[in-house]
């Protein structure tokens, strides 16, 4: 069987560059899309995967990055729709500017959709499909200041759902992962805004969102991206419209 072709966004760091390494591990083509060269750079020179640089947080950009691949690497057949801004301790709704909330829509919930509207025809021409949406915990749970993030975050609850229904008769799934707390870049901005806030170090934030799960710790990138490796294989074909959490034990 050919390779199949898989768009990663948001790959240039976190759960999305730990999902490029695992699905070039599992012989899949991969275009890694995000803004940040040097990094992409890197991740292909790791692990052989092509990239493109672009921004998704508009229409044509979008656009660009379902061009891209399929120029490079043919007709997209695996979506994992990662990419995000906003996280906790961002704002709360009685301080969120509105130009805020439009920019983490417009990346966080709208790029998403976009990106799987372009992609559903060629998994439809082809009669299989994966899509995966990496949504959160805080889509279930909500988190202080956090009133764009997680409204986006369920977004893709409801968008995943639908989109699992609309595709199934081609043979394409869709899915989401909720993962809870993984220190990445954009969670360690988070926790280093509420250190600031409480007195706290970094370092205490980190134990403290460690304690509150069974397992006592954060999940991995990597643990992250195993469920996405799994939902986006052949032997996942009799999963869709759900939602799977990666938190330690912990329900969001």
């Amino acid at each position: 069987m050919a390779e199949r072709v898989a768009l990663v966004t948001g790959a240039s760091s976190g759960i999305g560059r730990a999902a490029v390494v695992e699905l070039r591990r599992r012989g899949m083509a991969v275009m890694a899309v995000a803004r940040r060269e040097d990094r992409l750079r890197q991740l292909a020179e790791e692990t052989g995967a092509a990239y493109h640089v672009v921004s998704i947080d508009t229409l044509e950009g979008c656009a660009e990055a379902v061009g891209a691949t399929r120029r490079t690497l043919g007709p997209v057949e695996v979506l994992v729709n990662n990419a995000a801004i906003g996280s906790a301790a961002d704002a709360s709704v009685l301080d969120l500017d509105p130009e805020r909330w439009r920019s983490i829509m417009s990346l966080d919930l709208d790029a998403p959709f976009e990106l799987t509207r372009l992609c559903a025809p060629d998994m439809v021409a082809r009669g299989w499909g994966r899509v995966v949406m990496i949504s959160s915990t805080s889509a279930h749970a909500g988190e202080p200041d956090s009133a764009a993030y997680c409204a986006a975050k369920a977004g893709l609850l409801g968008l995943a759902r639908s989109v699992s229904i609309d595709l199934a008769e081609h043979g394409v799934t869709c899915n989401c992962v909720l993962p809870g707390w993984v220190r990445t870049e954009m969670a360690d901005a988070s926790a280093a805004r509420e250190a600031a806030a409480t007195g706290r170090s970094v370092e205490q934030v980190w134990s403290g969102r460690a304690a509150t799960y069974p397992s006592g710790r954060v999940v991995t990138p990597e643990e992250v991206a195993s469920v996405i490796a799994f939902l986006v294989s052949e032997e996942a074909s009799g999963i869709s419209g759900e939602a799977v959490t990666v938190a330690g034990g912990a329900s969001g």
